[in-house]
């Protein structure tokens, strides 16, 4: 598997879509926060699933469970509460970054005291990334929902 591609060779679909234009395909590469960053890759990952649950957007719940969910030590349990069909003890920052995600979904801004939350639990530069990482993942579902790209085969989908 490269960074481009599924654990079977094949291009994912939405990549193959967004690829039929240079331009959308580069604007789209330079926006993605799959490089090291300054979450934690299991921070990342969380933020990404509270958030493609929040929005029904399946597709991306499915790839990032095929691809990393094991990696990053996430299992059945907690992607059941991150699609709110469970509980977990998560610790003081994921709790906080999950609710961050709920909040920018909800309210598309932050409370003081939300903010002051965060703030307890990640530098600036963490929270930036959070944000944007909700920002682009519901940008990611629009594109998704718009061209009616299907999960891809043999991925799970968002528990019911």
């Amino acid at each position: 598997m490269t960074r481009r591609t599924l654990p079977d060779g094949r291009t994912p679909m939405l990549f193959r879509v967004i690829g039929t234009s240079p331009r959308a395909w580069g604007k789209f590469i330079a926006g993605s926060l799959l490089d090291p960053g300054p979450l934690s890759m299991r921070a990342r990952e969380l933020a990404i699933f509270r958030t493609a649950a929040r929005i029904g957007a399946d597709y991306e719940w499915g790839m990032h469970a095929t691809l990393f969910a094991e990696r990053c030590a996430i299992d059945e349990a907690q992607l059941l509460a991150l699609a709110g069909k469970g509980d977990h003890d998560w610790t003081a920052d994921e709790a906080a970054l999950i609710a961050t995600v709920d909040a920018l979904i909800d309210d598309r801004h932050l409370s003081d005291t939300q903010h002051a939350r965060m703030a307890e639990h990640f530098t600036p530069e963490q929270q930036l990334e959070i944000v944007q990482l909700v920002g682009f993942y519901q940008a990611v579902g629009l594109i998704v929902g718009a061209f009616a790209i299907p999960p891809e085969p043999g991925t799970p989908h968002i528990p019911a």
